[in-house]
Protein backbone atom coordinates (compact mmCIF):
# COMPACT_ATOMS: atom_id res chain seq x y z
CA UNK A 1 0.00 0.00 0.00
CA UNK A 2 1.24 3.46 -0.91
CA UNK A 3 0.15 6.49 1.08
CA UNK A 4 1.10 10.03 2.09
CA UNK A 5 1.42 11.42 5.59
CA UNK A 6 3.05 14.44 7.18
CA UNK A 7 4.99 14.38 10.40
CA UNK A 8 7.89 15.49 12.57
CA UNK A 9 11.02 13.40 13.09
CA UNK A 10 11.53 12.87 16.84
CA UNK A 11 14.65 10.71 16.67
CA UNK A 12 16.51 8.33 14.38
CA UNK A 13 18.78 5.33 14.61
CA UNK A 14 21.37 4.57 11.94
CA UNK A 15 21.49 0.91 10.94
CA UNK A 16 23.73 -1.02 8.57
CA UNK A 17 26.01 1.17 6.47
CA UNK A 18 23.53 3.49 4.80
CA UNK A 19 20.08 2.91 6.30
CA UNK A 20 18.16 4.65 9.06
CA UNK A 21 15.08 3.98 11.18
CA UNK A 22 13.21 7.19 11.94
CA UNK A 23 10.72 7.71 14.76
CA UNK A 24 8.21 10.30 13.62
CA UNK A 25 4.94 11.65 14.95
CA UNK A 26 2.57 11.86 12.00
CA UNK A 27 -0.80 13.47 11.54
CA UNK A 28 -2.68 10.34 10.46
CA UNK A 29 -0.97 7.53 12.37
CA UNK A 30 0.61 9.12 15.43
CA UNK A 31 4.01 7.71 16.45
CA UNK A 32 5.47 5.49 13.75
CA UNK A 33 8.80 3.89 12.88
CA UNK A 34 9.85 4.52 9.26
CA UNK A 35 12.63 2.80 7.34
CA UNK A 36 14.85 4.98 5.14
CA UNK A 37 17.12 2.96 2.84
CA UNK A 38 20.39 4.39 1.52
CA UNK A 39 19.74 7.68 3.28
CA UNK A 40 23.27 8.02 4.66
CA UNK A 41 24.84 8.14 1.22
CA UNK A 42 26.36 11.51 0.33
CA UNK A 43 23.83 12.35 -2.39
CA UNK A 44 20.80 10.63 -0.85
CA UNK A 45 17.67 12.56 -1.87
CA UNK A 46 15.70 11.66 1.25
CA UNK A 47 18.36 12.49 3.81
CA UNK A 48 16.85 15.90 4.61
CA UNK A 49 13.44 14.56 5.60
CA UNK A 50 15.04 11.94 7.85
CA UNK A 51 16.83 14.54 10.00
CA UNK A 52 15.69 15.16 13.56
CA UNK A 53 13.02 17.82 14.23
CA UNK A 54 12.26 18.18 10.52
CA UNK A 55 8.59 18.57 9.57
CA UNK A 56 7.93 16.88 6.24
CA UNK A 57 5.52 15.17 3.90
CA UNK A 58 6.37 11.47 3.62
CA UNK A 59 5.50 9.19 0.72
CA UNK A 60 5.38 5.71 2.23
CA UNK A 61 5.00 2.11 1.18
CA UNK A 62 4.03 -0.68 3.54
CA UNK A 63 3.62 -4.35 2.72
CA UNK A 64 0.38 -6.12 3.50
CA UNK A 65 0.44 -7.05 7.20
CA UNK A 66 3.69 -5.08 7.56
CA UNK A 67 4.41 -2.92 10.59
CA UNK A 68 7.19 -0.62 9.36
CA UNK A 69 6.63 1.54 6.28
CA UNK A 70 9.43 2.35 3.85
CA UNK A 71 9.89 5.99 2.87
CA UNK A 72 10.13 6.29 -0.91
CA UNK A 73 9.72 10.04 -1.32
CA UNK A 74 8.73 13.27 0.31
CA UNK A 75 9.48 16.94 0.81
CA UNK A 76 10.40 19.23 3.69
CA UNK A 77 7.76 21.58 5.06
CA UNK A 78 10.05 23.18 7.65
CA UNK A 79 13.53 22.20 8.86
CA UNK A 80 13.48 24.74 11.72
CA UNK A 81 16.97 26.23 11.33
CA UNK A 82 16.13 28.63 14.17
CA UNK A 83 16.09 25.60 16.48
CA UNK A 84 19.05 23.77 14.94
CA UNK A 85 21.31 26.79 15.46
CA UNK A 86 20.50 27.18 19.17
CA UNK A 87 21.75 24.50 21.59
CA UNK A 88 19.23 25.41 24.27
CA UNK A 89 16.37 24.95 21.80
CA UNK A 90 17.87 21.66 20.62
CA UNK A 91 18.01 20.36 24.20
CA UNK A 92 14.44 21.54 24.77
CA UNK A 93 13.20 19.63 21.74
CA UNK A 94 15.09 16.51 22.81
CA UNK A 95 13.10 16.62 26.06
CA UNK A 96 9.84 17.21 24.18
CA UNK A 97 10.56 14.30 21.83
CA UNK A 98 11.60 11.99 24.64
CA UNK A 99 8.36 12.47 26.58
CA UNK A 100 6.12 12.13 23.53
CA UNK A 101 7.85 8.88 22.55
CA UNK A 102 7.77 7.44 26.07
CA UNK A 103 4.03 7.95 26.66
CA UNK A 104 2.61 7.40 23.17
CA UNK A 105 2.07 3.86 21.79
CA UNK A 106 2.82 3.16 18.14
CA UNK A 107 0.03 3.89 15.64
CA UNK A 108 -2.10 5.83 18.12
CA UNK A 109 -3.39 8.83 16.20
CA UNK A 110 -3.83 12.03 18.18
CA UNK A 111 -4.66 15.28 16.44
CA UNK A 112 -4.20 17.08 19.77
CA UNK A 113 -0.67 15.75 20.34
CA UNK A 114 0.25 16.52 16.75
CA UNK A 115 -0.93 20.10 17.17
CA UNK A 116 0.91 20.36 20.52
CA UNK A 117 4.13 19.22 18.85
CA UNK A 118 3.79 21.74 16.02
CA UNK A 119 2.90 24.52 18.47
CA UNK A 120 6.01 23.70 20.49
CA UNK A 121 8.23 23.81 17.40
CA UNK A 122 6.72 27.08 16.20
CA UNK A 123 7.09 28.68 19.63
CA UNK A 124 10.80 27.78 19.72
CA UNK A 125 11.18 28.95 16.13
CA UNK A 126 9.61 32.36 16.74
CA UNK A 127 11.05 33.23 20.16
CA UNK A 128 14.70 33.79 20.98
CA UNK A 129 14.17 33.31 24.72
CA UNK A 130 12.45 30.22 26.09
CA UNK A 131 10.04 30.87 28.94
CA UNK A 132 10.48 28.79 32.09
CA UNK A 133 6.72 28.11 31.81
CA UNK A 134 7.17 26.28 28.51
CA UNK A 135 7.45 22.78 29.98
CA UNK A 136 4.59 23.40 32.44
CA UNK A 137 2.19 24.18 29.61
CA UNK A 138 3.59 21.44 27.40
CA UNK A 139 3.27 18.70 30.03
CA UNK A 140 -0.11 19.92 31.28
CA UNK A 141 -1.59 19.56 27.82
CA UNK A 142 0.31 16.38 26.94
CA UNK A 143 -1.09 14.65 30.02
CA UNK A 144 -4.61 15.78 29.12
CA UNK A 145 -4.26 14.47 25.56
CA UNK A 146 -2.92 11.18 26.97
CA UNK A 147 -6.04 10.67 29.08
CA UNK A 148 -4.44 11.20 32.49
CA UNK A 149 -4.58 14.99 32.78
CA UNK A 150 -6.09 17.33 35.30
CA UNK A 151 -7.55 20.07 33.11
CA UNK A 152 -10.97 19.86 34.74
CA UNK A 153 -9.63 19.45 38.29
CA UNK A 154 -7.55 22.34 39.61
CA UNK A 155 -6.35 20.34 42.69
CA UNK A 156 -6.39 23.41 44.92
CA UNK A 157 -4.93 26.04 42.57
CA UNK A 158 -6.69 29.19 41.39
CA UNK A 159 -9.11 28.49 38.57
CA UNK A 160 -7.63 31.25 36.38
CA UNK A 161 -4.10 29.90 36.82
CA UNK A 162 -5.17 26.33 36.03
CA UNK A 163 -7.09 27.47 32.94
CA UNK A 164 -4.08 29.41 31.63
CA UNK A 165 -1.60 26.53 31.84
CA UNK A 166 -4.04 24.27 30.01
CA UNK A 167 -4.87 26.77 27.27
CA UNK A 168 -2.05 25.67 24.89
CA UNK A 169 -1.09 29.26 24.19
CA UNK A 170 2.68 29.56 24.44
CA UNK A 171 2.53 33.18 23.31
CA UNK A 172 0.88 34.41 26.52
CA UNK A 173 3.26 32.83 29.04
CA UNK A 174 4.36 36.29 30.23
CA UNK A 175 0.95 36.55 31.89
CA UNK A 176 1.96 33.71 34.21
CA UNK A 177 4.80 35.66 35.82
CA UNK A 178 2.64 36.51 38.84
CA UNK A 179 2.54 32.77 39.55
CA UNK A 180 6.31 32.23 39.26
CA UNK A 181 6.54 30.78 42.77
CA UNK A 182 4.34 27.88 41.60
CA UNK A 183 6.00 26.85 38.33
CA UNK A 184 8.48 24.27 39.65
CA UNK A 185 5.97 22.83 42.11
CA UNK A 186 3.40 22.31 39.34
CA UNK A 187 6.03 21.04 36.89
CA UNK A 188 7.22 18.49 39.45
CA UNK A 189 3.61 17.37 39.97
CA UNK A 190 3.14 16.74 36.25
CA UNK A 191 6.45 14.86 36.05
CA UNK A 192 5.36 12.61 38.93
CA UNK A 193 2.11 11.84 37.12
CA UNK A 194 3.99 10.91 33.96
CA UNK A 195 6.25 8.58 35.94
CA UNK A 196 3.32 7.00 37.78
CA UNK A 197 1.20 6.39 34.69
CA UNK A 198 3.83 5.50 32.11
CA UNK A 199 6.55 3.77 34.14
CA UNK A 200 9.03 6.56 33.42
CA UNK A 201 11.85 7.92 35.57
CA UNK A 202 11.94 11.61 34.68
CA UNK A 203 13.24 14.14 37.20
CA UNK A 204 12.60 17.84 37.58
CA UNK A 205 16.11 18.69 36.43
CA UNK A 206 15.53 16.81 33.15
CA UNK A 207 13.35 19.75 32.18
CA UNK A 208 14.51 22.84 34.03
CA UNK A 209 18.15 21.85 33.50
CA UNK A 210 17.93 22.20 29.72
CA UNK A 211 16.82 25.81 30.11
CA UNK A 212 19.78 26.63 32.33
CA UNK A 213 22.55 24.94 30.29
CA UNK A 214 24.75 26.37 27.53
Amino acid sequence: MYYLDCGVVLRYKDINENDRIVTAFTKNYGRVEILFKGVKKTKAKLRGISEIFTYSIFRLYIKRYGIMPLCIGGSIIDSYPEIRNDLRKIFTMFSVSSVIISITPLFQRSDEKFELLLSSLNYLKENEKISEWFFVIFLANLLTYSGVGFRDTNIGYETDFWRRIHSLNFQTMDELEKYNDLKYKVLDFFIQKINENFNSTYKLNDFIGVLEEV
